[in-house]
């Protein structure tokens, strides 16, 4: 347990702490960013597409209860939108740090055909 405890301490005092609380504000904006474009430019085309002007108000009623579909579907598409975004940054961020992961030091290229050339005479 003080070994998790220290970790913990570790990464609260370190820069990580400071990027993850950046990445969460910007995250953020973007949402609000994410939420308006669906709702005020897609949701208008789909309201279309349904006969219905708002599709947020979009509501299904069973019995007593009231199935707010239209909403659900506005926070679906939001949802998928976000991933998108979040699976294209990601492959952006790949492409961009590996041909840094791919240099090798000069060093331990020449040791390891050394070890290589070592390896074919026995």
């Amino acid at each position: 347990m003080r070994k998790f405890i220290s970790e913990f301490k570790t990464f609260l005092t370190q820069g990580s702490m400071l990027d993850m609380a950046i990445a969460f504000i910007v995250g953020g904006a973007f949402q609000v960013l994410l939420t308006s474009l669906v709702n005020d430019i897609f949701m208008p085309f789909i309201g279309v597409l349904t006969g219905s002007i708002a599709l947020n108000d979009m509501v299904w009623v069973i019995g007593a209860a009231e199935v707010k579909i239209g909403s659900f579907l506005s926070n679906m598409i939001i949802f998928i939108l976000t991933g998108f975004v979040v699976f294209i940054l990601v492959k952006i961020m790949n492409k961009l740090r590996k041909p840094a992961e791919e240099e090798i030091d000069p060093t331990v290229a020449l040791l390891t055909e050394i070890r290589d050339e070592l390896a074919r005479q026995k």
